[in-house]
């Protein structure tokens, strides 16, 4: 259980041997997955252990008496507290969670607290009925730090949820779990990160201390600044406004990224619509949070209409009357030139 093959069928690094001579799971040659039985070096993440396919050639990822003992391994989450560990670059770490009786809500923050991330919490029930993931979650103040937030209309109160934490960077994990009885507007402390970014010429605050010039956005694998993806670094305007039926136009220069913001009114979809612009755009959308105003990822969108953008926000009755954000930015940070977004409404 040393990463190491000693034996001629890998045996001595089986997951089953390790847990029952009582060595950590992350310790073995899959880490902190699932060790697949004989020699095929196949490792299983959690949320592939027991879910009616076959992912080991001898099918033992889906005998219940490994997932059994492979859920044994992982560490639990509880109200108030906060779980801390190592975590290593595309690993995931499994944790049981369950929402005390009586309590309607949860928020979970998490950061990778000597490295800006990014990191990823995902929620489900074992038979995948219930799947919150960050994909739908809350930015948290400082790049890579994300909150997932779940209340009585994703879980029930007195059932076991998996929580999986998924980490891009190798460093020091920190899961904060903050529970109400009453909603989720009630939990305003749940935010393990403690620096914010205060505005500059390499980003805007919107006042909730939340950096637009991290460059990082954690919704796309090809997002981080520098690459090939969308790279939301240097917002320093105040938001342009927004109307109905109207064409804000300008020039954006290469590595340059802009704000513009409306507010939903009435129940309808709303359109963006930047195709008569001359360069490839990419469209990320936020709504600001009505209480604490940090922004809440919605949507984004690259090629639309050719290599411009095209992006249509549906509406959702928790953010009536809300503001919307949309950061407008060249592909790749290394596209620029005259652009044209209108608000179709």
């Amino acid at each position: 259980c040393d990463g190491t093959n000693d034996c001629s069928d890998k045996s001595d690094e089986e997951q089953s041997v390790c847990l029952a001579n009582g060595v950590s799971i992350s310790t073995n040659a899959c880490g902190n997955q699932y060790s697949c039985k004989g020699s095929s070096g196949i490792c299983v993440v959690a949320d592939w252990m027991c879910d009616d396919y076959q992912d080991c050639p001898q099918n033992d990822d889906e005998e219940q008496a490994n997932c059994d003992a492979f859920e044994a391994s992982y560490g639990t989450l509880t109200c108030g507290e906060t779980a801390t560990g190592d975590a290593y670059q595309y690993n995931e770490y499994p944790f049981t969670f369950t929402l005390p009786a009586g309590y309607a809500a949860v928020k979970m923050s998490t950061c990778l607290t000597d490295n800006q991330g990014p990191v990823y919490l995902y929620l489900r029930n074992d038979d995948y009925t219930v799947q919150v993931n960050g994909n739908y979650s809350e930015q948290c103040q400082c790049s890579g730090r994300y909150i997932l937030s779940a209340d009585t209309t994703d879980i029930v109160a007195g059932e076991e949820y998996t929580v999986s934490l998924y980490t891009e960077f190798t460093g020091t994990y920190a899961i904060k779990v903050d529970c109400d009885a009453s909603s989720l507007a009630a939990i305003t402390t749940s935010n393990v990160c403690t620096d914010s970014y205060t505005g500059g010429s390499s980003g805007y605050d919107y006042g909730s201390g939340y950096d637009y010039g991290s460059g990082y956005d954690p919704y796309d694998s090809n997002a981080y600044s520098g690459s090939s993806g969308y790279d939301t670094d240097s917002i320093s305007n105040t938001p342009i406004s927004l109307g109905c039926g109207v064409a804000e136009t300008g020039t954006l220069a290469v590595g340059e990224a802009l704000a513009f913001s409306w507010i939903q009114s009435g129940s309808v979809d709303v359109s963006l619509n930047g195709c008569a612009s001359d360069f490839d755009t990419v469209f990320t959308v936020y709504v600001l949070d009505s209480v604490t105003s940090e922004p809440i990822y919605t949507a984004e969108n690259d090629d639309g209409c050719g290599t411009q953008s095209y992006l249509t926000v549906t509406y959702d009755s928790a953010y009536s009357g809300s503001t919307y954000v949309l950061a407008l930015t060249g592909y790749g940070g290394s596209n620029g030139g005259s652009y044209s977004v209108t608000l179709e409404c």
